[in-house]
């Protein structure tokens, strides 16, 4: 069962990469699900009973959202863009089949109309308005503060730091930017920083879950400074199509067709004649390979070993990072791992169409994740994504 969130920030959040010593560190631009988990564990974590919950529930990050949104993702690996623009595109289906075709008198290098090369939009978070892409993003501030002499309890001699916070408020962007963007809003308008994330629970959960979420009032670092006052709600579930199917078959569609064309103008042929989708990475992922060795493809193997899908990975667009953590409670810092950024896209092709169990695995593989360490929000995964897929359903 999912449970979709709405947090919103009563002061200023700060959630740093790396700890301690966090001064001039920018703090993280979404809500990562392991600060839910850590909250969510101090409530549950209360009443022994609640343990085997606890271990069950996947806190997924809460990315920055505007008043109007039913939900923001981050932004795929292929999107690009013209230098200097705003706009991004889509370069799976173009890059792919070229790949497989290699039309002889073709080579794949995006243009603009005055020959500036395109380039990749980089990490971003958004959402779709009125079927156009729009950005969220959040606006980050210094807070400085004085050092507390713990012994007598006053203000320590020299000791001013600073951390830099993500800010309670917003300022949305002038009436004369696209209206994608801001919806007729002008540029005085200031709301609440808001997130929307969404936890995976088990059924017959709801009520104990979404009371402990209720209790929660800060999230983050430094909270004893003043930092991390937060106000969550639940939300009715999302109102995007879940037809995995259809999202399927218009991917497979528009491959076809660029499958075509490349072969019209001189390409290899490229017969499809199963299905082609998409594993897009909502979030940081660890994965390992055969348990331990860190690796950042998402192969067949493990496609198959999770789903019992017989596929053949054509392309991935990934980068990797390093991701650690800290306890809070245990004041040492968690393991370090080798990730693949969200973002990141896995193409699959099938040889044969896909089956009615198989688009069930793969919407529990959409539920459940990939990876390690999902209660704290890795692993996120989402097959073909809108951003795919837009103009085409």
């Amino acid at each position: 069962m999912i449970v979709r969130l709405e947090i919103e920030a009563l002061a200023p959040l700060a959630f740093p990469e790396r700890k301690p010593g966090t001064q001039f560190n920018r703090s993280l631009d979404y809500i990562p699900g392991a600060a839910i988990f850590g909250a969510l564990g101090q409530i549950l974590g209360k009443n022994p009973a609640n343990l085997p919950l606890l271990r069950a529930i996947r806190c997924h990050n809460a990315y920055p959202a505007y008043p109007g949104d039913l939900w923001v993702r981050p932004l795929p690996a292929t999107a690009i863009q013209p230098k200097g623009d705003a706009k991004a595109f889509d370069s799976l289906y173009q890059r792919v089949c070229w790949e497989q075709q290699q039309p002889a008198a073709l080579i794949y290098a995006p243009t603009s109309s005055d020959g500036r090369p395109w380039e990749a939009a980089g990490a971003k978070f958004y959402t779709l308005r009125d079927n156009a892409i729009a950005f969220r993003k959040v606006q980050q501030r210094m807070q400085t503060r004085v050092g507390i002499n713990r012994r007598r309890g006053i203000a320590q001699d020299e000791r001013l730091y600073t951390v830099l916070a993500i800010r309670e408020t917003i300022l949305l962007e002038s009436s004369s930017q696209h209206s994608a963007h801001n919806h007729g809003l002008t540029k005085d308008t200031l709301v609440p920083t808001r997130f929307l994330g969404s936890l995976v629970i088990p059924d017959g959960t709801h009520n104990t879950v979404v009371d402990a979420l209720h209790k929660i009032t800060h999230l983050g670092g430094r909270q004893t400074t003043g930092l991390g006052a937060v106000a969550i709600r639940t939300l009715s579930p999302e109102e995007t199509s879940e037809n995995l199917l259809e999202r399927i078959d218009a991917m497979t569609k528009r491959f076809r067709q660029q499958a075509k064309l490349y072969q019209d103008l001189g390409g290899n042929p490229w017969s499809i004649n199963g299905h082609i989708f998409t594993v897009d990475l909502l979030s940081d992922a660890i994965l390992l390979e055969d348990s331990w060795i860190p690796t950042q493809e998402f192969s067949t193997d493990q496609l198959k070993a999770i789903t019992g899908i017989e596929a053949t990975l054509i392309r991935s667009f990934t980068t990797t990072k390093t991701v650690g953590g800290y306890h809070t409670q245990w004041h040492r810092p968690k393991p370090t791992n080798i990730a693949v950024s969200m973002g990141s896209v896995y193409v699959f092709k099938t040889k044969t169409p896909l089956e009615t169990k198989d688009i069930e695995q793969l919407a529990v593989l959409q539920h459940d994740g990939i990876g390690e360490r999902r209660q704290e929000g890795y692993g996120q995964v989402r097959i073909c994504d809108e951003f795919h897929l837009r103009n085409i359903l």
